[in-house]
């Protein structure tokens, strides 16, 4: 969205990301970055300690904080909680795993995080308590799991009446609902299938969300840049990393606008 002349730091969108363990650094590196090349003005990445130094060097406007342990757990609920109060946007669950008193925290957070919250990857988990603004990125596989319906177009606008949530299902085709649209993306191809591209996606969503589209607009703007990212990339190349998109989203978000 087109900044205001007389805006100040922060007034362009803060991003708070929570992820990653001990296994799984890139994921929440990815989120920030997709949150980051978004537009906004300021990251929270909120990860392990172990990873700490690495996601240090992928970018020098990191406002980073640290897990307690090399995974979240309910120690870190109150530090979260109070943190997040400087965010617009709370993205929740690439690369955290499963570990029992991980799914426990999670469960907690969603039930008192208070900000717009997109919840991907492992923060997919059945829940009755959802921050009041929230979008699920779950692709197909999770999304089955998840609600024990097929990933068909109907199925997720159902869904996302019943919940009174935003869905984006990834798939060959990203499936995007609210109680009141339905939308198709077929931008994109199998390229996106490698590791870290749902990251992006869900640190795009977040970003957007945080400059003022409503999560609706917000999944339509972030499915459709990443798929045409990677069919421009496809011209001329067999593979991609989730970096590469990252890397191109302000070019390819200034030729859309």
């Amino acid at each position: 969205m087109k900044r205001q002349t007389d805006s100040h730091k922060g007034q362009n969108g803060k991003v708070m990301v929570i992820g990653g363990n001990a296994i799984f650094h890139g994921a929440p590196i990815l989120c920030s970055l997709g949150a980051e090349y978004s537009g906004v003005d300021l990251v929270f990445p909120f990860m392990p300690p172990c990873h700490a130094q690495v996601a240090r060097t992928y970018s020098l406007n990191f406002i980073l904080q640290t897990f307690a342990k090399d995974h979240l757990t309910p120690k870190d609920i109150k530090h979260i909680l109070h943190s997040s109060e400087k965010a617009d946007v709370v993205v929740i669950g690439p690369g955290l795993g499963d570990e029992k008193d991980t799914t426990k925290a999670v469960k907690e957070l969603l039930s008192r995080l208070e900000k717009p919250t997109v919840v991907d990857a492992s923060a997919l988990l059945y829940t009755n308590s959802l921050p009041e603004t929230t979008v699920l990125t779950p692709h197909r596989g999770e999304f089955k799991k998840l609600m024990g319906d097929d990933p068909t177009p109907d199925n997720v606008q159902k869904w996302a009446k019943n919940l009174n949530v935003t869905i984006l299902c990834k798939g060959p085709e990203d499936i995007i609902a609210d109680k009141d649209e339905l939308i198709v993306n077929k931008t994109g191809n199998a390229l996106l299938t490698v590791g870290g591209t749902g990251d992006v996606l869900s640190g795009l969503i977040g970003g957007l969300m945080a400059q003022g589209h409503e999560p609706i607009e917000a999944c339509q703007i972030a499915s459709r840049t990443l798929g045409e990212i990677a069919d421009m990339l496809a011209e001329n190349r067999n593979s991609l990393r989730a970096h590469d998109l990252a890397e191109r989203l302000p070019k390819m978000l200034h030729k859309n606008n």
